[in-house]
């Protein structure tokens, strides 16, 4: 009949957003085998958290323990969740990356060698090292060297064994150790001279070893 029923009035709330979360890793990059730490950087919210190799975590500031490159480098993405209005951020993300153990050098000696010689150990080049940290027959360290070798001088008798080498490449990652063996070989003992004396003027000197 044309006629139009009274107006009724609708409230409306339309809730923001929560702001898109910032995650990070610390620290970035990591070492092959280290821990992954994400931190979500939004405090009171719930927590989706994704990445690669299948990872789903509802945790703020969750950890992956002996990350390795192939199962865990990558984006971890982070959704967040207001709970009293149940809105969700978009996502945000961080890359993380891991750098692979490097392989540990080869390493030789002058072995075997005299006591009071010098000892030099040679690793081989790893491409990107940054240092060689050298290990003694106890297991020590003896010291470290921006080249791949090393000199131990004087060597003595006790200081026989074995030793080895790590490696260092950029972001601090440290190799298995490579190790060989040196052998010491004491000097004989000095020989006695033992003269017959007294002899006459042109006479023959007899000497006893």
């Amino acid at each position: 009949n044309g006629c139009g029923s009274p107006a009724t009035e609708v409230t409306v709330t339309v809730n923001p957003l929560p702001a898109t979360p910032a995650p990070t890793a610390v620290p970035n990059p990591i070492c092959e085998g280290a821990t992954i730490n994400l931190f979500a950087n939004a405090p009171g919210f719930t927590y989706a958290w994704t990445g690669p190799n299948g990872f789903t975590s509802t945790l703020e500031n969750p950890t992956i323990p002996n990350a390795t490159e192939a199962n865990n480098q990558g984006v971890y993405t982070l959704v967040v969740t207001n709970p009293n209005t149940g809105c969700s951020s978009l996502p945000g993300s961080v890359f993380v990356e891991i750098i692979p153990t490097p392989e540990p050098p080869s390493i030789s000696s002058n072995s075997p060698l005299c006591e009071g010689e010098d000892l030099i150990l040679t690793a081989s080049v790893v491409t990107g090292s940054t240092l060689y940290t050298w290990y003694g027959p106890t297991g020590a360290i003896i010291g470290t060297s921006a080249t791949p070798t090393f000199t131990v001088p004087a060597i003595t008798v006790s200081q026989a064994g074995n030793y080895s080498v790590t490696v260092t490449v950029g972001g601090g990652c440290v190799s298995q150790k490579a190790t060989t063996t040196v052998v010491v070989k004491p000097k004989p003992a000095s020989p006695t001279i033992d003269p017959v004396s007294p002899v006459c003027e042109r006479g023959t000197i007899t000497f006893c070893g």
